[in-house]
């Protein structure tokens, strides 16, 4: 396999719709809402409350949340690279809600649609219909309830099944806000309500716009910006930058090569931050398998791929 692999050609799909076609039924208004609010009111908040201790929930949010997505939506599961308790899968769809991208029934279905369909017809965010469509636009129009009902039952029948996801799509909202209220009443706690202010303004409002901007670069710059290990039929791309930023995830040609693989990153220089978590939460619950209680064990079997032998092993059997 080579570095120089060449992407396919970047033309419109050609069953692709127009903007306005995309736009026909109307926008939803909820998600207007809240991402002109989102991106509106936060720099005069970070403006109003700057603070480190700000800046430092913001990252450590970021940290947490972005796992939830990359280690909980995306690897876990969407793909199901690894195994892991209900207790973890649990905590992990919690902190991949907080990050602000949907309920997990709603990421995991348009996801696998996504792989299914990547950059052809029925793709729902391919850059071939715009490097902005791509990247935020395709969350605007209105969503049909029936056909989302529809998508649901197509893509994400397991998940339909476990009434903690259905929970979580009924209740995403309050999650939110106990966050919300979390955060005030521990920066009043810690420094009155300006340091409440701040640990609202960057850890909850400017996090949210970092993690998702940097989610949604995965869709558009990790789409048509790189180089590519693989010759694949989409137009994914290892992009350096993004992998970083998304804890692994930017090595995107890689992920659409071995969809099922837990690594990402796959040569020596593609830091993959998710994987090493996963890895590291494998290695120390080793002693329960030793003492017999390996069936306690918070992640188990993962499927790694080797990139020089072209093959995926499981890793950390049960």
């Amino acid at each position: 396999m080579t570095t120089a692999a060449k992407p396919p050609d970047p033309s419109p799909t050609e069953n692709s719709k127009t903007l306005g076609d995309r736009f026909k039924s109307g926008v939803e208004r909820p998600v207007v809402i809240f991402m002109v609010t989102l991106h509106g009111l936060t720099p005069l908040l970070c403006w109003l409350f700057p603070s480190a201790l700000g800046v430092g929930m913001l990252f450590a949010l970021y940290l947490l949340t972005g796992l939830g997505i990359t280690v909980g939506y995306h690897r876990r599961l969407t793909h199901q690279a690894f195994q892991a308790q209900g207790w973890v899968d649990h905590i992990l769809a919690v902190l991949g809600l907080l990050a602000g991208e949907g309920p997990p029934i709603f990421w995991v279905a348009h996801h696998r649609k996504h792989h299914k369909h990547s950059d052809l017809p029925g793709d729902p965010h391919s850059p071939k219909d715009g490097f902005f469509w791509a990247h935020w636009l395709w969350i605007f129009p209105k969503q049909d309830k029936r056909r989302l009902g529809v998508l649901y039952r197509r893509w994400a029948p397991d998940m339909l099944g476990n009434e903690f996801y259905l929970f979580l799509e009924r209740s995403y909202f309050y999650w939110h806000l106990a966050l919300l209220v979390g955060l005030g009443a521990l920066g009043y706690l810690v420094g009155g309500w300006y340091m409440a202010g701040s640990f609202i303004a960057y850890g909850f409002f400017l996090r949210m716009i970092v993690v998702l901007h940097i989610t949604w670069m995965v869709n558009s710059v990790a789409h048509v910006w790189g180089y590519r290990n693989y010759e694949t039929t989409d137009t994914s791309r290892n992009n350096p930058v993004v992998g970083i930023l998304a804890h692994g995830e930017g090595w995107h040609n890689n992920h659409h090569h071995v969809q099922q693989a837990v690594n990402h990153g796959q040569r020596w220089w593609e830091f993959d931050l998710s994987f090493l978590v996963i890895t590291t939460l494998a290695v120390v619950s080793l002693p329960l398998k030793w003492v017999g209680w390996g069936d306690r064990r918070p992640v188990y079997q993962l499927k790694v791929y080797s990139y020089p032998e072209q093959k995926i092993t499981t890793r950390f059997r049960s």
